[in-house]
């Protein structure tokens, strides 16, 4: 009995001398950390299970701990404690990340690579928040209850008996259809070939018929041109004789010409004046309707 209650007592002994030696490890580690340490505040919109008291984390490296929790209107401002060693410059980032799978908290700073300007201190730099497994495993219910509405919703709908019914139906007419133009197809396909070769043959005929009368056209072409400025030639010389026979009778009708003397009454001047008046309207029909005056025949076939 004296020898158990030894053991028990060395046992007690022996576990508070490792208390009271990790505490006092951990009491002068974070003395050293607060000697030689940096305040840095970052801002975060969500922080978490984040508490004071967790490791900052350097590149993976231990070198800091957080020092405060500040929660303000637009989020948590976090107050991190580094080492003075640790250099951070303009572009270093701050992530919020998992450390196991209960959903401790640590924070990820990146020093960044942008050595030519330091990150200002003073100054409220902005984080990031990492999801965990926790914040994963929440997502993982809600889509599930999601899916679960989704497939009732296609139950109720799509994948009701009388919608498969439908498709069912859909699906065996398309068969149906598919073997009957396969069918078609297999009984004609001879009848298919040939209007393609006839197709293809018509082709051919026109492209020669086009290139054999090349020539012919071209020649049209330039019988119509002719055509067309012969009777402009003679629409305008209708238009001078018309002009010379009312100059004419306008001579007669002068009472002072030595004209006036070859007649005695009005007629050949009425004569006259008809005569340039017709021509007049046979310019204007001529003019309005130029193929009533031409006669042009183009054959090719």
């Amino acid at each position: 009995m004296a020898v158990n209650n030894i053991e028990f007592r060395v046992g007690v002994i022996i576990v508070l001398g490792l208390a009271i030696l990790f505490g006092s490890l951990y009491w002068l580690q974070g003395r050293r950390l607060e000697r030689n340490a940096q305040k840095v505040k970052v801002f975060f919109q969500d922080v978490g299970t984040l508490a004071v008291g967790d490791r900052v984390t350097v590149s993976g490296v231990q070198r800091g701990k957080v020092e405060g929790l500040a929660l303000t209107s637009a989020g948590v401002e976090v107050e991190l404690m580094l080492y003075k060693d640790v250099v951070l410059n303009r572009d270093a980032s701050f992530i919020i990340r998992n450390l196991g799978l209960m959903g401790e908290r640590f924070v990820a700073v990146l020093p960044g690579t942008d050595s030519s300007t330091r990150l200002d201190l003073e100054r409220t730099a902005t984080g990031a928040y990492d999801v965990g497994l926790p914040e994963v495993m929440g997502l993982m219910g809600e889509m599930i209850v999601e899916l679960r509405s989704l497939v009732h919703s296609l139950k109720q709908t799509v994948a009701s008996d009388t919608s498969l019914t439908k498709v069912s139906n859909t699906v065996a007419n398309l068969e149906e259809v598919s073997r009957s133009l396969a069918s078609y197809m297999s009984r004609n396909t001879g009848k298919m070939d040939q209007i393609v070769e006839d197709f293809a043959s018509a082709s051919r005929d026109v492209r020669h018929m086009i290139s054999r009368n090349a020539p012919l056209v071209d020649s049209t072409a330039s019988r119509i041109e002719r055509a067309t400025v012969d009777l402009e030639t003679f629409v305008v010389g209708l238009d001078t004789l018309s002009h010379a026979a009312r100059q004419f009778a306008d001579r007669l009708n002068n009472p002072d010409g030595t004209l006036s003397l070859l007649t005695e009454d009005r007629k050949l001047y009425d004569d006259l004046c008809r005569t340039a008046k017709n021509l007049e309207e046979l310019i204007g029909d001529v003019r309005a309707n130029p193929k009533k005056y031409m006669n042009l025949t183009v054959e090719i076939f």
